[in-house]
């Protein structure tokens, strides 16, 4: 277990975030993790219902607790959180660090005593996420970018798994899974007002020290970047009956290194991110092929999503603006204000990082895993944005290749 704290003055609480992260060889613990993290929200040994675990929160001055899971490239993370107010601002200092790590302790070492009752009904909970995800026509077309450029690995696993699994799922695959989770790499990370937490660390690592089955460091898992992925050109069709057609083209980033981050953001910027964007400019605003269009880039993957929606008729002349953006980018045609509006755009949203502790745990155990580097900081990443050049943008355009398309849309929208 490793402990990091990430200590800001400006905040009235305290928020501990708890990760197992795991590599997933086999996909089916997709599915396997998903229920048994809606089973340990929802009870332990101690708190048999929501509403108990709900009632002693309440009874901690309202602190806020779930079990939240994501993919991290390849990799898979089920993160504990909980969030309470800091003691500076409690009656007579009262301290509830204590009953904060009892409570998390509880909640994640001694779990329920399932049955198949309970567990058929988070199966059914996790179905419904799964059966839902074609509702939000966007997204879902975000989704099928990413799993066709992703094909055969975890990553192109949708996260909540894949029907037939969950409904097969059995008592025994339930705690398999938990004998399996708790193996895994844990990192603590704790953000918040940490001036009179001087001894938190100690405090967490005498409370679960016992528990942890594995000295793995986030920073030694690999999350699988895609360098050296064979190209394969294609583009896929999905019937659904929509009044517009969703169109997503799934981008391959060759031969990235460390350094490219930087550069692939602020690329990622000028392309599709910001009101003054190539792809808003061109697609939206000129041509109106589009009423929304964005590009979306992945760290832990090296790839790139565009995706827009359209009608029917503009699918062709859609995809052609598209391309020749793409083209404009790798040939440096990028303007004064396409280039500053998008680093703008970047350094602002970094700074607003630093307003929100979720922000900024995210951001830490993200640096672990992709820089291996845990001191890297929020004003860290502003100034290396801040000196990405033009020249850098068009090396790292040249490093991009247009690999899949998909839409998706009715029987007379593709």
């Amino acid at each position: 277990m490793k402990i990091y704290k990430i200590n800001n003055e400006k905040f009235k609480s305290i928020y501990m975030s708890y990760n197992f992260t795991i590599d997933i060889n086999d996909t089916k613990y997709f599915s396997y993790y998903a229920v048994l993290a809606s089973l340990m929200a929802k009870s332990s040994q101690k708190y048999a219902t929501q509403k108990e675990i709900e009632k002693y929160l309440n009874s901690l001055y309202g602190a806020s607790f779930d079990v939240n899971i994501e993919k991290l490239g390849d990799l898979y993370n089920l993160e504990f959180r909980i969030e309470f107010i800091n003691k500076k601002f409690l009656p007579n200092n009262e301290e509830l660090l204590e009953k904060i790590l009892n409570f998390l302790e509880e909640m994640i070492y001694n779990p329920a005593d399932w049955t198949i009752d309970n567990i058929d009904r988070e199966k059914q909970f996790i179905l419904e996420r799964i059966n839902e995800r074609k509702d939000e026509k966007l997204k879902y077309g975000v989704q099928r970018a990413e799993e066709l450029l992703c094909q055969g690995e975890p990553f192109g696993t949708f996260l909540y798994g894949e029907k037939e699994v969950v409904e097969n799922i059995a008592l025994e695959d339930i705690k398999t899974a938990y004998s399996e989770l708790i193996k895994n790499c844990v990192t603590v990370i704790i953000s918040g007002n940490l001036d009179e937490y001087s001894d938190i660390e100690e405090k967490i690592e005498s409370k679960f020290a016992s528990h942890i089955l594995n000295d793995i460091k986030v920073q030694e898992l690999q999350y699988n970047n895609n360098t050296g992925k064979e190209f394969k050109y294609e583009e896929v069709k999905e019937y659904q009956d929509t009044t517009q057609s969703v169109l997503s083209m799934g981008l391959r980033i060759n031969d990235c290194n460390e350094q490219d981050f930087y550069a692939l953001n602020l690329y990622n910027a000028i392309l599709g991110v910001t009101p003054s964007s190539k792809l808003f400019q061109n697609v939206r605003e000129k041509e109106s092929l589009a009423y929304t269009v964005r590009s979306r880039y992945y760290r832990f993957k090296n790839i790139l999503v565009i995706f827009a929606g359209i009608n029917k008729e503009n699918y062709e002349k859609a995809v052609a603006v598209i391309k020749e953006q793409l083209e404009d980018m790798k040939n440096g045609n990028i303007t004064d204000v396409e280039f500053n509006s998008a680093k703008d755009s970047l350094l602002a949203d970094l700074l607003e990082w630093n307003d929100s502790k979720v922000a900024m745990e995210k951001m830490k155990l993200s640096n672990l895993i992709a820089f291996k580097d845990e001191n890297i900081t929020i004003d860290m990443m502003r100034e290396k944005i801040q000196n990405v050049t033009l020249e850098d943008v068009i090396k790292v355009a040249n490093k991009v290749k247009l690999e899949k398309i998909f839409i998706l849309g009715g029987e007379d929208n593709v």
